[in-house]
């Protein structure tokens, strides 16, 4: 909307009333004492009066008037009617400074005698403040220049200065079809649209030039020459976010994340943008295929990146995490390769992964290096041919017979620690499972005892584990006492076999 939102004064009638003082020219005041005939009629040079006018204000700027200004004092009456032209530097402001100019007479009587100007002028400046919508305080100064024929005619220049009050009436805008606060007949541009902020001459303001008044532009500050909708904001063809002027990549499918740039986002820098890689957190300079995962060029499950033996054959299965074939027993031949898998470490092997020297049990350690040379077929055997000790599956629990302990004590037998070796290769063959030890006693003596002393077995059997080089995170040692009987305690035999150390796998 333009300024004339606020009250509208143009066509109002505007009444007057001002008391002031009234300053009389030093001529004019001997020339009215020569007239009384005495020097002591001679009037003040200021004497009180004031002003009344009517006027008319035929817009915010422009207006006419009437009225009647007055003073007396030393016997004298100063009578002078004029009328003015008024400019208002806008009528409607709370404070409007005004300039105001006019022509009139100015008559003294007094003293049994009269004098009065065959003609005056006058120029003022003053200001109106408003108190209400129809009330101002109005302050004016006003000098006047009067021609009169006595004295042998001369021109006195008198001053009025008032402060008083101004009450308007009636006035308000005109017709405004478009409704933009502009009456119709000031209004340049009469078909404003509805919210269109306008200017003083009614025409829509639009301050960044995109052709969108400002009251409708919902984004003011648009960058010049940039193409916008009906709203006054930057278009966005492909609805990403980002406006056409900074979009890189003007045809983003629907839903896509973007950059800053309008650009779909690539969040690993594979080349794939998101939406389309079903592989997000590719390694920086791994090459990727179509849908943004690592290439795996021989189908080992290794990708490219990562694979040391990138032209594995397709029969070379499983390989290991570099991508390479395993190698079971370390003989230098791969598994898909070896016709010997199970040959002991240390055991010089021909093309096919078989001993140079003979294996007369086919075990895969050569008869000069084998301590069990007639190991049953099929049985995985250490580096000296003699079978690994064959742990439990999980959940299973295998009795170690062979773990005996010196009697009512903790320490393991010679021939326990033998066993418990076998039983550490065993358990370093699978790192990933978890065991359980658990010990156990017949019910002679205390229970109290028997649970201390069977905790304390677990243990040993444990600590001789991990001396071994088994993980000590993987075993847990656990006293049960004279629980879980396997035979009769009524018998020495069953008692001997209820002294015990199990090993369990949890996992």
């Amino acid at each position: 909307m333009a300024q004339y939102a606020g009250p509208h004064r143009e066509g109002s009638w505007e009444l007057s009333v001002a008391p002031g003082v009234f300053y009389v020219d030093g001529l004019l005041r001997q020339t009215l004492a020569m007239v009384a005939g005495t020097m002591s009629a001679k009037p003040s040079a200021i004497i009180l009066g004031g002003a009344a006018r009517v006027g008319y204000n035929m817009n915010p700027n422009w207006g006419i008037s009437a009225g009647l200004g007055f003073g007396s004092g030393t016997g004298w009456t100063a009578i002078s009617p004029f009328a003015a032209i008024t400019y208002t530097i806008d009528l409607n402001r709370k404070v409007s400074p005004f300039f105001t100019a006019g022509f009139g007479i100015t008559s003294f009587s007094g003293h049994g005698q009269t004098m009065t100007s065959q003609y005056g002028g006058h120029v003022g400046v003053g200001f109106r403040s408003m108190l209400s919508e129809h009330l101002a305080l109005r302050v004016e100064a006003r000098g006047q220049l009067d021609q009169f024929k006595e004295n042998s005619g001369f021109y006195a220049t008198n001053a009025l200065g008032l402060i008083g009050f101004s009450y308007f009436a009636g006035g308000g805008p005109g017709p405004d079809t478009d409704g933009d606060g502009v009456p119709d007949k000031y209004d340049r541009c009469p078909n404003t649209p509805h919210g269109a902020i306008v200017d003083a001459r009614g025409c829509p303001i639009d301050s960044d030039h995109d052709g969108v008044p400002d009251g409708i532009d919902r984004c003011p500050n648009t960058p010049a020459g940039v193409h916008v909708d009906a709203m006054g904001c930057p278009v966005d063809s492909d609805h990403d976010g980002v406006p056409d002027y900074l979009d890189r990549c003007a045809n983003t499918p629907a839903g896509v994340a973007v950059d800053a740039n309008g650009c779909d986002v690539d969040s690993d820098g594979d080349g794939v943008p998101d939406y389309l890689d079903r592989c997000p957190n590719t390694p920086k300079g791994a090459p990727v295929d179509a849908a943004g995962c690592p290439k795996d060029s021989d189908g080992d499950g290794v990708p490219d990146y990562l694979d040391r033996c990138p032209n594995t054959p397709a029969n070379a299965r499983p390989v290991d995490a570099n991508g390479c074939p395993m190698d079971s027993d370390h003989d230098g031949v791969p598994d898909y390769l070896d016709r010997c898998p199970n040959t002991a470490a240390g055991t010089q092997v021909d093309a096919n992964g078989c001993p140079v020297e003979k294996d007369s049990d086919g075990d895969g350690v050569v008869d000069s290096r084998d301590k069990c040379p007639n190991t049953p077929h099929g049985v995985r055997v250490d580096a000296d041919g003699c079978p690994y000790f064959e742990l439990p599956a999980p959940n299973a629990v295998v009795i170690l017979r062979n773990v005996t302990f010196r009697v009512n004590r903790a320490i393991l037998t010679p021939a326990a620690q033998t066993e418990l070796d076998k039983i550490a290769i065993a358990m370093k063959s699978t790192p990933q499972a978890r065991w359980e030890i658990g010990g156990f006693t017949s019910n002679t003596g205390s229970a109290a005892r028997n649970v201390q002393l069977s905790g304390q077995r677990a243990d040993a059997v444990k600590n001789y584990l991990v001396s071994k080089g088994v993980d000590t995170q993987s075993l847990t040692a656990i006293g049960y006492g004279p629980q879980h009987p396997v035979a009769s305690n009524r018998t020495a035999k069953g008692r001997e076999l209820n002294r015990r150390v199990e090993v369990k796998r949890v996992h």
